[in-house]
């Protein structure tokens, strides 16, 4: 997990690897395993930022949600591959992030994925503002 900084971009990067569990059949790579694996390095990314936003996602009060979603499939991966998965912020408005990622196999990208995700009180089911300390730290990235 690394944070760079390329063209005032703030890049995170993860890496995970192929296991049985996350191919089909064939042994290629599940469609929706990609999915998984850019949750993840979401994931990874917050947790590095700010890991106290991990204890309001455990206690359900707060939380990010998916609003918007979309993949490009480029090439398939398989079994044992080891993946990197690039993450970068594209804009934070008060309730909202958006974020581009970029799925990579030895240099040669497999997939391009975009989300937006919304920051909800779980309680109302409403969208909230994000904290300011927790954008701060996304702008300081």
């Amino acid at each position: 997990m690394i944070l760079k900084k390329n063209k005032k971009i703030s890049i995170f990067e993860y890496t995970t690897n192929i296991y049985y569990e996350d191919t089909d059949s064939s042994g290629f790579v599940y469609h929706a395993s990609y999915l998984k694996f850019a949750e993840r390095a979401r994931s990874e990314m917050i947790k590095k930022i700010s890991p106290m936003m991990i204890k309001s996602f455990v206690e359900g009060i707060f939380l990010f949600v998916v609003k918007d979603l979309s993949i490009s499939y480029i090439k398939p991966c398989k079994l044992l591959d080891e993946l990197l998965i690039k993450t970068k912020i594209v804009e934070i408005t008060k309730c909202s992030l958006s974020l581009s990622q970029e799925i990579y196999n030895n240099s040669s990208i497999c997939n391009k994925i975009k989300v937006k995700l919304v920051w909800i009180n779980s309680v109302s089911g409403k969208p909230s503002k994000i904290p300011l300390d927790l954008i701060s730290r996304f702008n300081k990235l």
